[in-house]
Parts: C-alpha cells; structure tokens; sequence
C-alpha cells in the first residue's frame, strides 16, 4: 500500500493499491480484536458506508473500490467481468486478506461471484446483494443520473441513503457494466455456481427493477450451501432504502452462516 494519500477516520484508513496497471482506492477497518476478515467490493455503494462501519466494529473490514467506478479514472482496460474479479482477487491478496467472507452489490457481487469461483480457497462465506449476474433487467445504457437512479429504489423519496450517492458515479459503474456486460444474462456464471461450495448469501428487495425475481430461485437450486432472502419493499439499492433491515440481516450471517435463522429456503424479512 501506498503511504502518501493515507486519509484516517474514527473506524479505518483510507489508502490506495496499484494492481495491474490501476489504482484501486481502498479502505481498512482499525478494531483491536478482530474476530474475522470481510472483504467489500465497492462500487456505488461507496458512499454507504453504514454496512461497513458496522461490520467494522468487530472484524477488519477491507474494501475495494472497483476500476471504473467512483472516483477512479474510466475503466477501458478490463475485458470482461471475469478478469476483473481476477484484478480484484489479486488485490485481496496483497493486502493480505485471505481468508475472507466476501460481499459485493449489485455489479461488484457480480464480480465477486467470480471471484469466488477464481479463487475459492481465499473465500470462506459469500454475500451477494441484489446480483445483476442472472436476468439482469438493467436494460440499455443511458447518461442520465436520475433515471438510473429512480429505478434503484422502490420508494425514492423515502430513501435516506439515496441523497449520498454521487450520480456521476452511479452513471459511471452503469456504463462500465454495460461495456462488460451489455446488460445480458451472465449464463457462464449461473452454469459454474454448482462450484461455489463456501456459505452463499443471496439478497434481493423484493421490488427490485432490475433483476427479474426468478434469478432468487436459479441462485438457491444452483449453489449447494446457500440462503436467500428478501427485503420486503425494497428495491435494488437496499442499503439506501432498508439499511438497518440490511445491515441486520448480513452481519447476523457473517457471524452465523449455516444457522442463520432464514436457513435453507427463500425467506421474506421484514424489520
């Protein structure tokens, strides 16, 4: 890790890596007894922090931010969403992560599902947070923020995170999944998740626009050890529209996994 740019706050440290050519902005939880590693790729969800600093007060929190996305410069080296996750998986290992329980939202937990596949034995448990790998409903690419982001929440208004996100970031993660993407059903991915073998997670709102509610049922036959679960009415951007039904729902399984109280099923949470 670089020294110069190091910014500290009351949880973490802010810091960058330089991995396969890119700068990767990063941020590192201080707590004096950890009981665990969680690594968080990020991308949008940048600004929502209350996820991380909650976990943060008891493991150290790692987070990524993805190439292309916030305040990194356009992404036109990547590829592919596979060698991305490659790019991220190496991230994680040179800042000495493994073993981790990964997290990711939205686009970055379609990274990290491939990342997981790459590189299974960095990953201990997988939360995956409205994944746009299966049925992605994301549709053509456009530059207008608020149109994206009306279709991120079931009740914007009602939203309190939603006044933190950046909407040039918000465009900027948008166009870097369409270039990787085209916004199309990842079918390489869905036939590989009989290889995920750790503890899976798969969250969705139950009024996401962007991914069809069939892909719930695809990720619960398909990944041997895996719990879903719903938000009741909320959208695809959970953390800005439910965050303490969210945050209550990942740290209970990070710290559970296999007896966490959804169990083996699809489960609706409403807290």
């Amino acid at each position: 890790m670089t020294q110069a740019g190091q910014q500290r706050t009351a949880l973490g440290k802010e810091d960058h890596l330089e991995v396969d050519g890119f700068r990767i902005r990063t941020w590192e939880s201080l707590p004096s007894q950890p009981i665990g590693t969680v690594l968080m790729l990020a991308g949008l969800t940048w600004g929502l922090p209350t996820l991380r600093d909650t976990l943060a007060q008891q493991y150290r929190v790692i987070v990524l931010e993805l190439p292309g996305c916030g305040t990194s410069a356009v992404n036109t080296r990547s590829q592919s969403v596979p060698e991305l996750a490659h790019t991220m998986a190496r991230a994680a290992t040179q800042v000495g992560a493994a073993p981790y329980t990964l997290i990711g939202t939205s686009f970055s937990a379609h990274v990290a599902l491939w990342q997981t596949l790459q590189a299974p034995d960095q990953v201990e448990a997988l939360v995956l947070i409205a994944p746009t790998a299966l049925l992605s409903l994301v549709g053509p690419l456009t530059s207008r923020a608020e149109d994206i982001v009306r279709r991120l929440c079931a009740h914007p208004s009602q939203a309190p995170g939603l006044a933190d996100l950046d909407p040039a970031s918000v465009v900027q993660e948008h166009a870097l999944r369409q270039r990787l993407t085209g916004g199309q059903h990842d079918a390489e991915a869905e036939r590989r998740l009989s290889e995920i073998a750790c503890a899976t997670l798969v969250l969705f709102g139950s009024a996401d626009m962007l991914v069809a509610p069939e892909a719930a049922r695809r990720y619960r036959a398909r990944i041997p050890n895996s719990n879903i679960a719903f938000i009741y009415d909320a959208g695809h951007l959970i953390e800005a529209e439910r965050p303490e039904t969210l945050v209550n729902a990942v740290s209970d399984y990070v710290a559970r996994r296999e007896t966490f109280i959804v169990g083996r099923q699809t489960g609706m949470i409403n807290a």
